[in-house]
């Protein structure tokens, strides 16, 4: 029998709650149980094939710095216990229960108030991403003002960022069309099944990991094979060990600690700032060593 536990990317964007639960279910008949909410992964155990029921809901006034331990949260928490459901984690603005108990009763909220809540959680998700990318955009588009050129390193980061938020909006706007109307003919909120909502995600993904190495073809012939190799694994590793500090530190104001939201943001921001400005500079300095 397995004994190992799987680690899943947590690939699903807020809207597509519904193809997270479907996901999950689909998990479980496979033999594989829901252990673990990360911000960045779910952690899977082996368990004997058999029907899990699950519930994936975004909370009232939704925020992804919300900690679990909030007056509201804990509430919404004890009423699905007393409900026969137990409460699994969060990854992002998405909080998940489960039950094995066939016959407990639904709590997922109405399908206008969980369509509401899917736009606000959105919104000001893409308000935020507007921000830190636009301030990465006009950085960038100045060093190019200075060098007089938009085709170099600086000029794809740019072309990366605005694509990537371009995507990601225009996504979420599409879905925002098509559940509008659904609401109105039939009532319920549309999905996509799990496994195309995956299939989009690690496409997007995979195509910008990919754009993100043709700055490598601009730089060909000006540095040595060997130093690229070891900017461009410097740069991915740099990348990763971000990611996932940034990733352990939400997890730890959102699960471990019970301050409001307000002080979680300011926490989580604060220290990225001081971090990103050491690892820049650190960054820099092996670059600046290597070159």
């Amino acid at each position: 029998m397995r004994t190992k536990s799987k680690y899943v990317p947590a690939f699903f964007q807020v809207y597509e709650n519904d193809s997270l639960k479907e996901y999950l279910e689909d998990m479980a008949l496979k033999g594989w149980q829901l252990k673990g909410v990360g911000s960045l992964f779910l952690r899977f155990e082996p368990c004997r094939p058999h029907r899990i029921r699950y519930c994936v809901e975004v909370m009232e006034k939704p925020s992804a710095y919300a900690s679990s331990q909030s007056e509201n949260l804990r509430a919404y928490q004890e009423f699905c216990r007393d409900a026969g459901w137990d409460y699994a984690g969060t990854t992002g603005y998405l909080h998940i229960f489960y039950t094995e108990d066939y016959e407990a009763v639904v709590v997922e909220t109405d399908p206008q108030e969980r369509y509401e809540r899917i736009c606000q959680a959105c919104q000001g998700n893409n308000w935020l991403a507007c921000g830190v990318f636009g301030l990465i955009v006009l950085l960038n588009l100045y060093s190019c003002y200075l060098k007089k050129t938009l085709f170099c390193m600086n000029g794809w980061v740019v072309f990366l960022m605005t694509g990537a938020m371009a995507v990601s909006l225009g996504a979420f706007l599409r879905w925002k069309g098509m559940a509008g109307r659904s609401l109105r003919e039939e009532g319920v909120l549309p999905y996509s099944p799990w496994k195309t909502a995956k299939r989009k995600n690690v496409t997007i993904i995979v195509t910008i990991i990919i754009m993100s190495m043709a700055p490598l073809l601009y730089t060909i012939g000006q540095y040595s094979s060997k130093t690229l190799i070891w900017v461009t694994a410097g740069m991915w590793m740099y990348v990763i060990l971000l990611a996932f500090i940034f990733a352990k530190l939400i997890h730890w104001l959102r699960v471990k600690k019970a301050y409001s939201t307000r002080t979680n943001m300011f926490l989580y921001w604060g220290i990225s700032l001081v971090i990103g400005m050491v690892a820049c500079a650190g960054m820099l300095a092996v670059i600046f060593w290597i070159v």
